[in-house]
């Protein structure tokens, strides 16, 4: 079965999600499309600033010097040619020698012709942050999964490791599923829950989401190769679903006893 990878370009815990995705499926991946950091319709200037207001000045100044320093490592990497270590989406592709997109509609109709040229059956949606529109859903065989950082139904939409922090659950979770025409609404692969202790910070809970997630896309993957997998309902009546944190949302988090990092 022939597949697409479309992920997000974060530095910190997605270029080791897709090194572990592609030691299983780097010969059946014809191409990985590489998405900005930006959520929802928010430039990547408004989601920085956003996420600003909600983390405050120490924790947002931390993860901006850790960004800089994971870019200007993997450049190095770039320009010795080593791929040792996972240091960027496009390092891992290049590892594993996968033909890369970036910047681009995935829901254009010059890039649905790329995908039907290349003769896609399955799209693996890592993070991804654009919609994934009819046409393209339509045209893609085996359909799209995205892998979502909680326990569907439950926290739908963005940021759902601050969110699930913040609520004060002692669980969290993974849930592989199919995309369909609502956000995070599809029927479900695969799912797993992880344990949430008091200590956990909110970077505890991202590195934990996404080694769990990358297991998991696996595992859907290859249900879905076997044929028919048997399907977990993402029920409606059960979905809660949040946007991006308000800074108020930040002030409660810390008042809770909740650390960052």
């Amino acid at each position: 079965m022939i597949k697409y990878v479309f992920i997000q370009n974060d530095p910190f815990f997605l270029p080791k999600v897709l090194d572990k995705y592609l030691r299983e499926f780097a010969d059946s991946t014809a191409g990985i499309n590489i998405q900005g950091v930006n959520q929802g319709k928010r430039s990547v200037l408004q989601t920085a600033f956003d996420l600003y207001r909600v983390y405050g000045f120490r924790y947002f100044q931390w993860k901006v010097r850790r960004y800089a320093w994971f870019k200007l490592r993997a450049k190095l990497a770039e320009l010795t040619g080593s791929t040792r270590q996972p240091y960027s989406v496009r390092s891992v592709a290049r590892k594993y020698s996968v033909p890369v997109t970036e910047s681009v509609n995935v829901n254009d109709e010059a890039f649905l012709a790329h995908l039907r040229s290349l003769d896609v059956e399955l799209i693996v949606s890592i993070s991804g942050t654009q919609l994934y529109r009819k046409k393209l859903r339509r045209q893609t065989p085996a359909g799209i999964i995205n892998c979502h950082g909680a326990l569907l139904p439950k926290y739908r939409g963005l940021m759902p490791s601050f969110w699930t922090l913040l609520n004060g659950e002692t669980e969290g979770g993974i849930s592989v599923h199919f995309v369909d025409r609502k956000l995070d609404s599809g029927p479900i692969v695969v799912q797993r829950r992880y344990r949430i202790h008091p200590h956990d910070t909110l970077e505890d809970i991202m590195a934990r989401s996404k080694d769990l997630g990358a297991e998991c896309l696996i595992e859907a993957v290859q249900r879905i190769e076997a044929g028919d997998p048997e399907l977990l309902e993402n029920e409606e009546s059960q979905a809660t679903s949040f946007s991006m944190p308000t800074p108020e949302d930040g002030k409660r988090f810390r008042a809770s006893g909740r650390r960052f990092r």
